[in-house]
């Protein structure tokens, strides 16, 4: 139940305890498919006309009628039909809505307005930006950079924290950070996020993986910042 609560609080909802049960019981009926019946009991919530961002029991028990009636009408005209309970729904690539999340709110909301076919120059800051802002989201849920909620449990993984490349001047010691590979000088590598660009040294412990790490890759990358200003990985 914590899961549903924190991904209803993802789209920017709240549950009272009575319609945390409504979600419960409706989700339930689906064992194979529970998370997408989550996801189309949230779609649905999305666009029905709700008045308050914290749903009680009535509000969720609408939709859920909703959708029930929905499923009875599509066992009625496809008696034979066998599989998944959800049909599937075909969407245009052009009306597929497309979602932004918001570092300050912390949570997704839906893009208005017509997206252009071609693109303009402002469209692919705005695509790494968001590439930025989905990838930094992530990582906030994984246990390595996540802090404890009390300063008494300390994390197995460590204390491990993601700092501004701004802020790395007269930073000493170890330090992560997260960002772009890029060339801004022929020959000589940057990491760069939102609010500054460092040149990395990568001329000592290279280590052979099992992924390719090219230009225009966001990676995340510990080192240390030399007295000549260059971040040495």
């Amino acid at each position: 139940r914590n899961k549903v609560q924190r991904k209803f609080k993802m789209r920017g909802y709240t549950l009272k305890i009575e319609a945390l049960s409504e979600v419960w019981g409706f989700i339930s009926r689906f064992p194979e498919a529970i998370e997408e019946a989550l996801d189309l009991l949230l779609d649905e919530l999305h666009e029905s006309s709700l008045k308050s961002s914290i749903l009680d029991k009535e509000s969720v028990q609408k939709v859920v009628g909703l959708l029930r009636k929905a499923e009875e009408a599509d066992v009625l005209e496809n008696p034979t039909s066998s599989g998944s309970r959800f049909g599937f729904r075909i969407i245009d690539a052009f009306d597929f809505p497309k979602f932004r999340y918001d570092p300050i709110r912390k949570l997704f909301h839906k893009v208005t307005g017509t997206i252009p076919f071609h693109g303009d120059a402002s469209g692919k800051i705005s695509l790494y930006r968001d590439r930025f802002h989905l990838l930094s989201q992530r990582l906030s849920h994984d246990p390595h950079f996540s802090r404890p909620v009390f300063d008494s449990d300390t994390s197995a993984y460590g204390t491990c924290q993601i700092s501004q490349i701004q802020s790395l001047v007269g930073q000493t010691g170890k330090k992560w950070v997260m960002g772009l590979i890029c060339q801004l000088e022929d020959g000589h590598f940057y990491l760069e996020d939102l609010t500054a660009a460092v040149e990395v040294d990568l001329s000592t412990n290279h280590k052979i993986t099992t992924g390719l790490f090219v230009e225009n890759t966001i990676v995340l990358a510990e080192g240390e910042m030399s007295l000549d200003g260059i971040f040495k990985v």
